[in-house]
Formats: C-alpha cells, sequence, structure tokens
C-alpha cells in the first residue's frame, strides 16, 4: 500500500479549526489537538513531498523521466497552479497532520507493531541514516525523526488493515479483491502490423490491406489450432530476415565483407517460458497505444482472438483469462486493496481530522523553506 498518503486541503478546510501563530518558537510545525510535531518531521515530508511532485509531473509529461533518472531539479517547475515549493509545503504540513491522526487511530483500535515489524523499521531506519545522515543532518533531520516517519508509516498500514482487510471493521473480500484485478488489468498476447509510419502520414490503402491480410491470415491460422506463440515467432522471425535483407544489400553496395563469422557453439538447454509473449495492461497503460488498451478492455473478452486497429497498425490480439496467472493477484494483493479503499481511507483520516484543533506554526514555516529539505539552501 502506499505508506504515505497526502491528506487533500480542499477535504479539511471546511470542518477544521486552524490557525496560524506567529511565535519564535520553530522546534514545532503544527499542534493538532494539543500535539505537537516536530519541525524535523516537516522537512522530512518536504523532501518525500519533492519525489511526489517528481511522478505528479511525468504522469503529465514524459519528458520528467529524464530529469527524475538523471537527478535534474524539478524545484522551480510548476504542477497546476502550484510551484512545486507550494506543493512540497503543502504535503508536509498535510502529512504531518495525518501523522497525528494515525497515531490515535493506532492506539483507539489497541494495536501493536509485532517483532518482525520492530526489526524492519529499526533496519529500515539505520540503512537509511547510514546512507543519508549528512545531508538529513545538514537539512536539520535527526535520527529519531527518521524512526517516526518509518514507525508511522508502519502504523499506518496497521490502521488500514484494520479497516478494510477480510475481517476487518469495513472489509472486503477476497472476491473483491479479485474482481479489482479483473476491471483494471488484462493479460494479452499479440501480434501488431504497421500500415503507416506515423500519425501525420496519409494512409497507404495498399499498405492497410496487406496488413489487414497478413494479420488476417494470421488469425484464421489461430483459430484453426496453431500456437500464438508459434505465430508470433513466425512473424518476427520474418521482420529479421527482412533486417537482414536490407543490412546484405547495404554491404552490396559498399566493401564485401569476408571471412566466415559463425562458429560452433554448445548446445544449451533453455528453460520453456510458460508465459512467454504475454503483456499484462493496466486501464491507463498507453503502449502500444491508448486505443490498443481501450480496445483490449472493451472490445475484446477473455479468451477471445480478434483483428484491431489503432492509427499506426493492425493488431492481433489474444486475451486471456488473468486469474490463470496466480501470481499476478498473489504479489499484488495488497496493492489491489490499497487501491480499492484508498479513497475510503483518506475520508477517514480527514474526517477524523476535521474534529480536532489545529495550530500551524507561522514561524516554523517561514523558516524551513523546501530547498532546506533538498540541500539546496545557500
Amino acid at each position: 500500500m502506499n505508506l504515505l498518503r497526502k491528506i487533500l486541503p480542499v477535504l479539511l478546510a471546511a470542518a477544521m479549526l486552524l490557525s496560524l501563530t506567529g511565535c519564535g518558537d520553530t522546534s514545532w510545525i503544527v499542534k493538532v489537538d494539543g500535539v505537537a510535531v516536530n519541525s524535523g518531521l516537516y522537512i522530512y515530508y518536504q523532501g518525500i513531498g519533492y519525489t511526489a511532485a517528481g511522478y505528479e509531473l511525468m504522469a503529465e509529461n514524459t519528458d520528467y523521466y529524464y530529469k527524475v533518472m538523471y537527478g535534474e531539479s524539478y524545484i522551480d517547475d510548476t504542477i497546476g497552479d502550484q510551484t512545486v515549493r507550494e506543493y512540497m509545503n503543502d504535503y508536509a504540513i498535510d502529512m504531518c497532520k495525518q501523522y497525528v491522526v494515525v497515531e490515535r487511530l493506532f492506539e483507539e483500535l489497541g494495536l501493536s507493531i509485532d517483532e518482525d515489524s520492530e526489526a524492519l523499521i529499526k533496519s529500515q531506519v539505520n540503512r537509511t541514516w547510514d546512507s543519508q545522515k549528512d545531508s538529513m543532518a545538514r537539512a536539520g533531520i535527526a535520527k529519531s525523526t527518521l524512526e517516526k516517519a518509518v514507525t508511522s508509516s508502519i502504523k499506518e498500514e496497521l490502521v488500514f488493515n484494520a479497516y478494510y482487510e477480510v475481517g476487518g471493521l469495513n472489509g472486503t473480500t477476497e472476491d473483491d479483491i479479485r474482481g479489482y484485478l479483473e476491471d483494471n488489468y488484462v493479460r494479452v498476447k499479440y501480434i501488431s502490423i504497421p500500415f503507416a509510419d506515423s500519425v501525420d502520414d496519409a494512409v497507404d490503402s495498399e499498405r492497410l490491406s496487406n496488413a489487414v491480410a497478413q494479420a488476417q491470415g494470421y488469425l484464421d491460422r489461430l483459430n484453426a489450432g496453431e500456437s500464438m506463440d508459434d505465430l508470433i515467432a513466425e512473424y518476427e522471425a520474418s521482420l529479421e530476415t527482412e533486417d537482414e535483407s536490407s543490412e546484405e544489400a547495404e554491404a552490396s553496395d559498399g566493401e564485401e565483407t569476408s571471412g566466415d563469422e559463425t562458429q560452433d557453439a554448445e548446445d544449451v538447454t533453455v528453460e520453456e517460458d510458460p508465459y512467454e509473449n504475454e503483456s499484462i495492461l493496466s486501464l491507463d497503460s498507453t503502449s502500444p497505444s491508448e486505443k490498443f488498451v481501450n480496445y483490449a478492455f472493451t472490445e475484446v473478452a477473455d479468451g477471445e482472438s480478434k483483428l484491431i486497429q489503432d492509427d499506426l497498425n493492425v493488431y492481433l490480439i489474444q486475451k486471456l483469462d488473468i486469474l490463470e496467472r496466480p501470481e499476478i493477484y498473489d504479489e499484488n494483493r495488497d496493492v489491489f486493496l490499497n487501491a480499492l479503499f484508498d479513497e475510503s481511507f483518506t475520508s477517514l483520516l480527514n474526517e477524523r481530522l476535521s474534529g480536532y484543533t489545529v495550530e500551524e506554526n507561522a514561524s516554523s514555516i517561514k523558516r524551513y523553506k523546501a530547498e532546506r529539505a533538498l540541500g539546496l539552501e545557500d
């Protein structure tokens, strides 16, 4: 599950008593129902907010994948009508408020952290501190603050499960969780045959007709009992042959190659992949294209094979039952459970927070700028 859940400010405004104080003590950032949260936790969550901002920016613009990958700063960029700095600060203050709400719910539910989780917390804290202690210390984050944040994430997971796991206060069923998998993911094999090189090309009707005929030929053979994997292998081999022919033609126009470049190789036994050529697509997948994904969800039934078409390719698609691969469910069950009840849990946290008095420390908010959390402050 998401261990750090950002509480949306718009959901808090209506019912929350909020006051800003101008005191000079900057050791705390916010008081929730009289419980003070130290400023170090705010700085820590600012850093987490920066990462969250990166994910949102990547979702809006794929160019940000490269910025994030190569560590380029995006703190001066914007998300919607907010700067990344403002986003980081809002994220951090909301997480500090949530910290207290989770603590209260954890106590009220009578929950406890077991030895395995205690060991996990200790290991994660030590590992993170050992690798980042210099930068954290410069930012104003103590090891004890890091431990609070990591412990809170474990407590949040336990509170979430107490409400929404099978047998929980608002518990679900395994069938409901499997239903989420079936509704939001598909399992397919496909062959793509291009009829245009870009969406700006005028459609070549002859090339399109040939692509349809080729795909239909594969579909007829599939319906006659041939294996989809064999058809995919045959099609890929034909593409390799075309590439080799093209390379040989280019080589014949230049220098001749000489010598036998082949060599004997020992026989190697390759373990067969039972799920060769399969793709697992989610509702928000964009590859191989958004149209393909939409058709896969809406136009093709489990166990069905048919032809579909987008702006560039004709496809032979075979849709398989996703539940026939049990490891997909087993390995991602917690992700599906969280997705099912994330909004409900956020509403629960917001509702509880709305009953508390909240006092923000304006002096701390002014002092601890977003740049400091990232080590960018002069």
